[in-house]
């Protein structure tokens, strides 16, 4: 019998004092939204910024990044294939983030909304295609890609269309999976794990611990994991820089300020960019797509990330 990971979702909701636990987090925002952003929704902004997006570049420093190399690496995630975010989007942003000619592009999950059409999902996979075959394309399943949590919201009760998709496309799918690889010369290992929040999180079968008299292990080790939370999962296992997404950045930021009170992660002081976790790096993209086709002072992202040791 496969292992079962914990339901992880229902604990953070009981625990938190932010999200109502009888309230699913579709209505939870529908709510929201009728008071906290009026004006901005009206004036059709919103809608204007989902599709606005954002080349951020960001370098990080690694000191168990093997070589003296640069690492180019393209972070895409949340695509949201729905009514509100089309193919044409999703291809606009992967156009954008390969001009810059990264060695490699990674998705961390939320390929699709709910249940796109098989027309649709004929065109995703033709759009993913494109670019995968350019460089190594890896990915990983969010919450909405089909399972538990998404059967729930309409979504697929499996993930098996979205396998055949990407399967059709040439992206490599890491379901509690690893696999080592070379990128502009230098040897690393690319881990992707499943959703915690479809009770799919399964470290065990892919990830080592970390010893602790010996520490963690030279081999560089990208861990692709849609929830940021699963940090709190994986911290005594062996991973060098995880990369997220999910959060879409909270889509709807106060202006002024980071504050993100919709995110839906328990840690809402990192809902998007580089920050820190026990020491090492975790780089959290706003997305590509969104829920209900609106944004405020929280564009989508395309993300390209440079990796050096120094």
């Amino acid at each position: 019998m496969a292992e079962e990971a914990p339901d992880y979702h229902k604990e953070q909701l009981k625990k938190s004092s932010l999200v109502p636990t009888k309230m699913n987090r579709r209505a939870w925002i529908s709510n929201s939204l009728k008071f906290a952003f009026p004006p901005v929704l009206a004036g059709g902004y919103a809608r204007y910024e989902s599709s606005w997006f954002d080349l951020t570049k960001t370098k990080i420093r690694l000191a168990n990044l093997a070589g003296n190399q640069t690492i180019k690496i393209l972070h895409l995630s949340d695509l949201h294939l729905s009514k509100v975010t089309s193919v044409e989007q999703i291809e606009r942003a992967l156009e954008e983030g390969f001009q810059s000619k990264p060695h490699a592009c990674m998705i961390t999950g939320d390929f699709v909304t709910n249940m796109p059409n098989n027309d649709q999902l004929e065109n995703l996979s033709k759009c993913l295609g494109k670019y995968a075959k350019q460089v190594p394309t890896f990915a990983c399943l969010g919450n909405h890609d089909g399972g538990n949590w998404a059967v729930e919201r309409d979504g697929f009760p499996d993930p098996t269309k979205i396998k055949k998709v990407l399967k059709a496309a040439k992206v490599r799918l890491l379901h509690n999976e690893r696999v080592n690889v070379y990128l502009n010369g230098v040897p690393l290992s690319v881990i992707g794990l499943g959703d915690m929040w479809n009770k799919d999180c399964l470290p065990q079968k892919c990830m080592s611990r970390i010893d602790p008299k010996l520490g963690p292990s030279s081999r560089f080790n990208i861990l692709l994991s849609h929830n940021p939370d699963t940090k709190t999962i994986v911290h005594n296992f062996d991973w060098s820089l995880m990369l997220s997404g999910h959060t879409h950045g909270g889509q709807f930021r106060f202006p002024f300020s980071n504050f993100a009170p919709l995110a839906p992660v328990s840690d809402l002081a990192h809902t998007e960019g580089l920050a820190e976790f026990h020491g090492r790096p975790i780089y959290i993209t706003r997305g590509v797509g969104s829920l209900y086709g609106v944004r405020v002072n929280c564009r989508p992202e395309v993300s390209l990330l440079e990796l050096s040791r120094t």
